[in-house]
């Protein structure tokens, strides 16, 4: 059941909210009104359009996309429970007050996030109440963020001394960048391999992998069970792609595209990592 909910005026200039598109903000001031009284509610890109997009014409997946969006900037986190897909509002029990609060959903819990990289996340700041329900439910922390945490409206002690969210966000994927560039050049790039070796990364490329997360941080855990994106991720997917004759550059590409040469950014595409993965993964369960 929907329920009314408050908006306080810091939402607006909170910094992890500011990175967030313009539709990826009405959407997730959308979800509180159809969270339970704990902050959670389904993961389904489908349900959440019809409830609050009923009369718009958005695709689900442009939905999923949204979702993805506030999952990256540390405003939901996914989890699982009984193989029920689900999400929280990680700074829900922070910022909701609830005089009489009702629970339709699993509680969310460490052990069931599936969708952010790190242990321990800030939890959103600026927004809602006070309320003091869901005592037993913690936060994560998204790629972008610090051991510590940190108070993203400024009113917290050592704030000056942290960077800010995006400072923390363009590092953790540059660390991320450079530890998938070195295991492309020691597995696939001359002269340990044939393709040509990656020895910048430039703008393009850290988009790249910054719009690779949400798969990667999927194959992690199904590999590792666990979301951070280490190495060794990088490492065996690369030898993956190193025993594909076209990716590692044995054989050429198709009629009209006989010159063309695999590169880091092909590699970083989630349409080849997916591809990839499932042949990998595929082969492994045949």
């Amino acid at each position: 059941m929907a329920r009314i909910r408050s908006i306080k005026p810091e939402f607006w200039s909170s910094e992890q909210v500011m990175e967030c598109s313009p539709m990826a903000r009405l959407m997730f001031i959308g979800l509180w009104n159809f969270c339970d009284d704990a902050g959670n509610h389904v993961a389904s890109a489908k349900t959440i359009k019809a409830e609050i997009f009923p009369g718009d014409d958005i695709p689900s997946s442009d939905v999923q996309g949204l979702l993805d969006e506030l999952s990256s900037n540390g405003l939901i986190v996914f989890y699982t429970n009984d193989s029920k897909e689900l999400l929280h509002v990680t700074g829900w029990k922070k910022h909701q007050k609830i005089d009489k609060p009702t629970y339709r959903h699993p509680p969310f819990s460490l052990d069931a996030r599936r969708a952010l990289d790190e242990p321990s996340p800030p939890e959103w700041s600026g927004v809602e109440g006070n309320g003091e329900e869901g005592k037993d439910l913690s936060s994560l922390r998204s790629d972008s963020s610090d051991a510590d945490g940190v108070d993203l409206l400024g009113d917290g002690p050592g704030q000056g001394d942290k960077p800010d969210l995006k400072t923390r966000k363009a590092d953790r994927i540059r660390q991320i960048a450079e530890d998938a560039q070195a295991e492309f050049n020691a597995i696939l790039a001359k002269p340990h391999g044939l393709l040509s070796k990656c020895t910048v990364l430039n703008k393009p490329r850290l988009k790249a992998v910054e719009n690779s997360l949400p798969t990667v941080r999927q194959l992690c855990l199904r590999l590792f069970g666990s979301e951070r994106v280490t190495r060794q991720f990088w490492k065996l997917y690369f030898e993956t792609a190193a025993d594909d004759e076209f990716y590692s550059g044995r054989v050429k590409g198709g009629p009209g595209h006989e010159n063309y040469e695999p590169d880091f950014e092909l590699l970083m595409r989630e349409k080849t990592i997916a591809k990839l993965a499932d042949r990998a993964l595929s082969e492994v369960t045949a």
